[in-house]
């Protein structure tokens, strides 16, 4: 219009009279095009995990109404099917994230009636939950969670195998063990603070080996004991799980890994234990034979006992023998018990212990 203007007519301040002009006619207002886009507003950088999260619904994509939440400092996403996007569904759906990661600082949404209703208002209140809900009608506001709505639709549409759900667990795994550009590390590992396997890992020569020598180093640090081990054909006890003692005899009679053996009881009986469930076991050794006496021999063997003559030097008068005597045991010395063999064995010295100084026993 300006420049029309200049071709036929021309005064002093021109320009802005015409500016003037155009500003206050309303139907030029209604129809005009939108200013310029104003420079873009970073999020504050969020410095540890599950702190804000951004929360939007998709769909109906596929039949499917689904909840997504993206933590802005680790990326990780979760994605739950939804029958109804009602403010208490949703409500039920935080609940559970919150019981598994924790609860947030920050919650932003955009100005769906779920994320406006009172119950989801008190709901994070009651949690000391901040809500943040974006400008209306502008969903750049919350572009974390609109880009990953257009991520996991594109990926759901190029997984065809499998049912929804199966294709949906396959593209959250891929998202949580894919490092990410922003950060340089996958969202799980930046989350969990550990390292999501896959089927990928095993494909690793080295990551077998690596790991087993972490777990093998941080054993060492726990423990320091040497793990015991058995030969075959050991006298062992072992943990008995069935009727009877804690502990039963066996042997050793084979090792069937590094802490387990196969051992034979005493009945026969072929068992598998861990090391941790066997003991080394002394057997008893053979106990002497008990002196014999008289009264012990007449009440133990009925037979008759012969004396043979002892040889005497011809210096020395013969000893009279007696006669042969038919020993026949008596009922005081059949009832009369045998001495106990334990008295032909050294005896060691029993002391009390401490405990039982403080009182007379009875």
């Amino acid at each position: 219009m300006k420049a029309l203007a200049r071709c036929y007519v021309w005064w002093p301040r021109i320009d802005t009279d015409i500016q003037v002009h155009v500003a206050g006619c309303m139907s030029c207002q209604e129809t005009r095009h939108a200013p310029p886009r104003a420079p873009v507003h970073p999020w504050e950088v969020t410095t540890v995990p599950w702190s804000r999260l951004h929360l939007d619904f998709a769909g109906p994509f596929q039949g499917h109404k689904f909840l997504i939440v993206v933590d802005s400092f680790s990326k990780y996403t979760e994605v739950r099917e939804m029958s109804t996007t009602t403010a208490t569904a949703t409500i039920d759906v935080l609940r559970d994230m919150f019981a598994t990661h924790g609860i947030p600082d920050v919650v932003v949404s955009d100005n769906g009636p779920p994320f406006q209703s009172k119950d989801y208002g008190d709901f994070l209140r009651g949690n000391v939950v901040r809500r943040v809900l974006i400008a209306p009608r502008r969903p750049a506001g919350n572009g974390q969670a609109e880009r990953v709505v257009q991520s996991t639709k594109d990926s759901l549409r190029r997984i065809v195998k499998g049912t929804w759900k199966k294709r949906l667990a396959q593209f959250l795994l891929h998202q949580h063990i894919t490092p990410s550009t922003v950060t340089g590390h996958s969202p799980g590992e930046l989350l969990m603070g550990r390292r999501l396997r896959s089927c990928l890992d095993r494909l690793h020569p080295d990551f077998l080996k690596d790991q087993r020598e972490r777990q093998e180093l941080a054993f060492d640090k726990t423990s320091d004991r040497p793990l015991r081990q058995f030969e075959l054909d050991d006298p062992v006890m072992v943990r008995n799980f069935s009727q009877g003692p804690v502990w039963v005899p066996a042997v050793v009679t084979k090792q069937t890994g590094p802490v387990s053996y196969r051992v034979a009881t005493a009945s026969g009986e072929i068992v598998r234990r861990h090391v941790d469930q066997m003991i080394k076991h002394t057997p008893p050794a053979t106990s002497p034979q008990p002196l014999v006496t008289p009264q012990a021999s007449e009440a133990v063997s009925p037979t008759v006992v012969q004396e043979e003559p002892l040889e005497v030097p011809q210096d020395q008068p013969p000893v009279p023998t007696t006669p042969e005597i038919p020993c026949v045991p008596s009922e005081s010395a059949v009832s009369q018990p045998a001495p106990d063999p334990s008295l032909a064995r050294p005896r060691r010295v029993i002391r009390k212990p401490g405990r039982y100084r403080d009182f007379v026993p009875h």
